[in-house]
């Protein structure tokens, strides 16, 4: 494998932070023009005396698919070493060719054991680290930016809040990414470099009293700061990592400079829905956008509409001089003659605005994958298979979701195995696992049991298959806890 220089340790990192922003700032003004538009600033421009609604439906898309993507959470399977059985028995939709679990080999007791000490590590990170959470970050980011990025590191005793060092899994904001890729594999990172900024009260405590910056809220322009108040100086920092080696530019200093600690990149980046042949993802916002602008204009117009008919201007004719006119009930006015006095009236057919207003509001459920029962609004009751065919469009952006999301789940596993055997927590080669994903529409339980219980008892299904269908996590516990009272 090719050898990947470092950029100069002699350039500061506010300079190089600089040239990197510079060289993707179509990149970062994407990022910044999707992430104002999610917080509902939609406007182009101020309307003068005019209403400016903003109906947040990027928002409320945006958050429906993440909980869609993450709400009911995520388990793994962690297969023991040389065959085909998975810890908690449980073989997914995600194995080709492989719908009936039965077909397992028999390993050793010692593979088994290392292959739950491996799941057991994964769900110990997940829990210390509040994964759940740093996953929904993640999952907006990627929803309304196109991009989620996570990186896997060891964070030494002392380091952190706890006494004990630990494996930590932290969501990175994608406008301080900047990687190099393969140029015929964009999954295969070559390099990347993080440019972020810290408070330099929290640099001098991580990295010393030596460390100096510049006094400022943050990068202007795209990049958001990340000082609460633009008159607090801040330090520049930039993280540059290859497979070979690792540096540190705190400021002015390069603070390191050594081989990588891990021997591969620590950065996971899961695109939203990557098109063919390129690296960065795509927002869901792109297409709606522009639809969600009209709906704010439209409502905006019917807004100002009841508001003109429910208190209308007065137009005066002939007279130059109205400012000081009392307005109200009872009240007489003295007119010039040929004056004239008249309320602002609508003369002429009204357009259809409301049902131009359906239209786009179809267009925006339509181009989001995201139809109105998502919402709640079916507008009648609907069975399993009726609810199922309705839900198809958002279903069918959540399995996509789901594909580049398991890649990326996997290989941040197996960056958390890798870490672990580093710091000699144990062995776990391989380091594979498998991501189980939860139904995304409620399931008749009750029929589900009934079906397993008559193809168990029909000799068609094995008791171990029928209780991984029904969601068993680990049915070999269960079995050997079934086992236990029956033998009591």
């Amino acid at each position: 494998m090719a050898l990947h220089a470092l950029p100069n340790p002699v350039q500061s990192a506010a300079a190089r932070a600089s040239a990197l922003r510079a060289a993707e700032q179509e990149r970062l003004r994407r990022y910044t023009s999707y992430l104002a538009f999610y917080h509902g600033k939609q406007w182009a421009k101020t309307r003068p005396g005019r209403t400016s609604l903003v109906v947040n439906y990027t928002r409320a898309i945006v958050d429906k698919a993440v909980s869609y993507l993450l709400g009911q959470g995520i388990n793994f399977a962690v297969p023991a070493e040389g065959g085909d059985e998975w810890v908690n028995g449980r073989v997914g939709e995600g194995e080709k060719g492989r719908e009936n679990s039965e077909l397992r080999t028999q390993n050793s007791e010692p593979a088994q054991s290392s292959a739950a000490r491996a799941e057991a590590l994964l769900y110990r990170v997940y829990e210390e680290g509040d994964l759940e959470a740093v996953d929904v970050q993640g999952a907006i980011n990627g929803a309304v930016l196109g991009d989620t990025v996570f990186k896997v590191f060891w964070q030494g005793v002392g380091e952190g809040r706890g006494e004990e060092g630990r494996i930590r899994v932290v969501n990175i904001d994608p406008f301080t990414f900047f990687p190099r890729w393969a140029a015929d594999d964009p999954a295969m990172l070559l390099s990347v470099e993080v440019a972020y900024q810290l408070p330099a009260e929290e640099a001098v405590l991580r990295y010393g009293e030596g460390v100096t910056g510049r006094v400022g809220g943050g990068a202007k322009g795209s990049y958001p700061p990340v000082s609460p108040s633009p008159s607090l100086p801040v330090i520049d920092v930039l993280e540059s990592w290859t497979d070979t080696e690792f540096a540190l530019t705190v400021g002015d200093q390069d603070v390191m400079r050594t081989a990588n600690p891990y021997g591969f990149i620590p950065f996971v980046h899961i695109p939203n829905a990557r098109p063919a042949n390129e690296f960065w993802g795509i927002s869901d916002l792109k297409d709606v956008m522009p639809l969600n602008r009209e709906l704010n204009e439209r409502m905006s117009d019917v807004a100002d509409v009841i508001r003109f008919h429910s208190d209308p201007p007065v137009v005066f004719k002939g007279v130059r001089e109205h400012s000081s006119l009392a307005v109200g009930p009872g009240t007489v006015w003295d007119l010039p003659e040929g004056a004239e006095v008249e309320l602002l009236e609508w003369r002429g057919q009204a357009p259809a605005v409301q049902e131009h207003i359906e239209r786009v509001m179809r267009a925006l459920h339509d181009v989001a994958e995201t139809p109105k029962t998502a919402f709640g609004d079916s507008g009648r009751l609907l069975s399993g298979v009726a609810l199922e065919t309705e839900m198809q469009p958002l279903i069918q952006k959540t399995l996509r979701k789901r594909i580049w999301w398991s890649a990326g789940l996997r290989r941040r596993n197996r960056y958390i195995l890798r870490i672990a055997e580093l710091q000699g927590i144990g062995s776990f080669a391989p380091y594979r696992s498998r991501i189980i994903w939860p139904p995304l529409l409620p399931a008749d339980n009750e029929s589900e049991v009934r079906n397993n219980v008559a193809l168990v008892s029909a000799g068609l299904r094995s008791r171990r298959t029928a209780m991984d269908r029904l969601g068993e996590e680990s049915p070999e516990t269960e079995m050997r806890l079934i086992e236990e009272e029956k033998s009591r």
